[in-house]
């Protein structure tokens, strides 16, 4: 019984938490937004979406006002 409570508890944060932080976007969706499809973001890009790609992430430019860390 247990197993079918963290199950149910699993279920509901990918549904419902996940998807409110970040969606999945197509590569070109990505590229309008003046940004790249790949799997790691350097140090002067942010994280913006996550790609439909598999394990890919939608980096772009950080403003000179953002902080880095």
């Amino acid at each position: 019984m247990k197993i079918f409570i963290y199950l149910l508890h699993f279920l509901c944060y990918v549904t419902f938490i996940l998807s409110g932080n970040r969606s999945l976007v197509d590569p070109n969706r990505c590229s309008k937004l003046y940004g790249q499809c790949k799997k790691r973001c350097s140090k002067h890009e942010k994280q913006i979406e996550i790609c439909l790609s598999p394990s890919k992430i939608c980096c772009i430019e950080r403003a000179f006002e953002e902080d880095l860390s």
